[in-house]
């Protein structure tokens, strides 16, 4: 295994990490923010969207360039 599969591997957990993160529930970030900090305000709705959208984004260029790292590392001796 060369550099180049480990560095694509790291992405490859990356991406599940990002994945992870995305699937979270909202609820469960307020929970954890009003123990933290209660005077903290309420974060909205659309934040969590847009975070969303974002990790999935990542994952998925995360993914692509994964394959075509171990695409490249391949034809490499």
């Amino acid at each position: 295994m060369n550099a180049l599969d480990k560095l694509n591997l790291i992405g490859i957990v990356l991406a599940v990490v990002f994945l992870a993160m995305a699937c979270i529930k909202a609820e469960w970030v307020r929970d954890r923010r009003r123990r933290f900090n209660p005077g903290a305000e309420e974060v909205p709705d659309s934040a969590f969207t847009v975070t969303r959208i974002l990790f999935v984004f990542l994952a998925g260029m995360l993914i692509y360039m994964a394959i075509q790292g171990f695409g490249v590392s391949a034809g490499q001796p």
